[in-house]
């Protein structure tokens, strides 16, 4: 563009170059092809001095618009750069995990690993169920080597347990543990009754139910709730304890022994069955010998 903008100021000094050559030739009457007239040297000075002028001038254009080209050209690419790393680029930026369905993603080592910090991993996070949640819980609390970590797994399979998904159960679970430990045993069984025609699937509703029967003597009625139970989860070591229990109570020992032992299979560490087993042992050996 600079060129253009200083091409009339160039053409105009030609043309006065143009002129004065013609009145020089003219003013002395000589041909400029006479090599040795003053007028020939004269006019192959100026003639000089014009090309000189003109290639300066051009050259600081073209200087110029070097710079100028350079400079655009490197903003450019640093504009572009900037904008790629700003955006992120899809092959190399993976998408972010993000939304509802993120917050029942199982960290990396398994779903028994839920609430412990969660190490860092590029693959994609994987669901998982409550089902598979109990599952891997359970096969943690088979294989707890410590006392606290045991204890630590069964709290957290029974706050499990616990969640029923309703505002309206979770009111009247607290009102018939407060019922409970009042010793108001028929309000709590009537809250009870209340939970289980709510939602038949939710365990906690029956063993709590059972206990109730339990603690006011009615064993068959707490045998069927156990039944429920164990049919929902039959891993459901409370139950079986309590199963145990009452077995050993009717004075079936030898089959309290074998529930028993089934409950340190599932809890190795459960020191209540652990004292069981012990003095189930102690007794039939005693009877048989």
């Amino acid at each position: 563009m600079r060129f253009f903008l200083f091409a009339r100021p160039i053409c105009s000094l030609c043309g006065a170059f143009e002129s004065l050559q013609t009145t020089l030739v003219g003013f002395s009457g000589l041909a400029p092809s006479s090599r040795h007239s003053s007028v020939y040297k004269l006019w192959r000075r100026s003639g000089t001095c014009a090309v000189v002028l003109l290639a300066l001038v051009m050259l600081s254009l073209g200087t110029g618009e070097g710079k100028a080209m350079a400079s655009g050209a490197k903003g450019d690419r640093a504009g572009h750069s900037g904008l790629r790393t700003v955006r992120g680029l899809p092959d190399r930026h993976p998408k972010l995990n993000t939304g509802p369905d993120a917050a029942l993603s199982g960290p990396a080592g398994g779903p028994a690993q839920i609430g412990r910090p969660t190490p860092q991993h590029h693959g994609p996070a994987r669901q998982y169920t409550r089902q598979q949640l109990l599952d891997a819980l359970f096969m943690e609390l088979r294989d707890a080597d410590t006392l606290n970590k045991a204890q630590g797994i069964s709290r957290r399979i029974h706050s499990l347990f616990m969640q029923s998904g309703s505002h309206t159960l979770d009111l009247l679970m607290m009102r018939s543990a407060e019922a409970v430990e009042s010793k108001q045993y028929g309000l709590a069984l009537d809250l009870l009754d209340a939970v289980v025609r709510l939602d038949p699937e939710y365990v906690e509703g029956w063993n709590r139910r059972a206990t109730v029967h339990f603690l006011k003597e009615d064993l068959g009625r707490s045998l069927a709730d156990i039944e429920q139970v164990l049919r929902i989860e039959p891993r459901h070591y409370p139950a079986l304890s309590g199963f145990a229990m009452i077995l050993r109570r009717t004075g079936k020992n030898k089959k309290a022994l074998e529930v028993f032992q089934h409950v340190l299979g599932i809890y190795p560490l459960l020191e209540n069955a652990q004292d069981a087993v012990k003095s189930l042992r102690m007794e039939l050996w005693g009877q048989y010998h």
